[in-house]
């Protein structure tokens, strides 16, 4: 299974390390490269934009806010823009239920 994981903050980066552990295809994206080193280094690709995000089964999302969930999904370079039919979005974000 090919998975995508934005958002590698204290929880995100756990669920992702944990996927990894499973031996799923692991794409990951934060903001901040250096936050994804130890994913990298164990076999988790870097995601250079959300178009990276296209071929992945299902995507989750780790966000602190709705504008960086927004951004991320749907903005110009969005990862919806690029995403196959049929495919799952998971989204843990922390952000209040009216956006979500």
């Amino acid at each position: 299974m090919k998975i995508g994981f934005i958002g590698l903050g204290i929880m995100g980066s756990r669920m992702a390390i944990n996927l990894l552990k499973s031996g799923v295809d692991l794409t990951v994206h934060n903001r901040t490269k250096e936050k994804a080193a130890d994913l990298l280094d164990t076999g988790a690709k870097w995601a250079d934009s959300m178009a990276d995000f296209g071929d992945r089964d299902v995507i989750f999302t780790m966000l602190a806010h709705p504008e960086a969930v927004t951004d991320s999904a749907v903005g110009a370079n969005g990862f919806l823009n690029h995403l196959k039919p049929e495919k799952i979005w998971v989204d843990c974000s922390t952000v209040n239920p009216s956006f979500t």
